[in-house]
C-alpha cells in the first residue's frame, strides 16, 4: 500500500537551463554575489551623482532642509556600501580560514 503518491513533479533541469550549472547553493550564491555587488556599485554611483548635483544646485539657496535631506541620503549611501563590501570581505576572510571547507555545506 503507497501512503504518499507524487502529487506533480518539476524537473527543474527541463524549465531552468542553468539549473545542471549550479549543483549547490553555494555555487548559486557565488553566480549571483557579483552580480548583487554590481547593482549595489551602480545604486551607489546614482546616489552619489544625484545628491552631488542636488547639493550643488541648492549651495546658494537658504533651504537647510533640502542640503540636509541630501546629505543624509548621501551618508547613507556610503554607509550602505561600506557594509555590502564589508559583508562581502568578512565571508571572503571566511571562507580562506577555513580553506573553503564551508562550500560542501549548501
Amino acid at each position: 500500500m503507497n501512503l504518499f503518491t507524487t502529487v506533480y513533479e518539476v524537473i527543474i533541469g527541463d524549465k531552468w537551463k542553468l539549473a545542471p550549472r549550479f549543483t549547490t547553493l553555494g555555487s548559486f550564491v557565488s553566480f549571483l554575489l557579483p552580480i548583487l555587488l554590481l547593482l549595489a556599485g551602480i545604486i551607489f554611483f546614482v546616489l552619489v551623482i544625484a545628491a552631488g548635483f542636488t547639493f550643488l544646485q541648492n549651495a546658494g539657496s537658504e533651504d537647510a532642509h533640502a542640503l540636509d535631506k541630501w546629505r543624509m541620503i548621501l551618508t547613507y549611501g556610503v554607509i550602505g556600501l561600506i557594509i555590502i563590501f564589508g559583508a562581502y570581505w568578512v565571508l571572503q576572510i571566511i571562507n580562506f580560514i577555513t580553506y573553503g571547507s564551508f562550500q560542501s555545506l549548501f
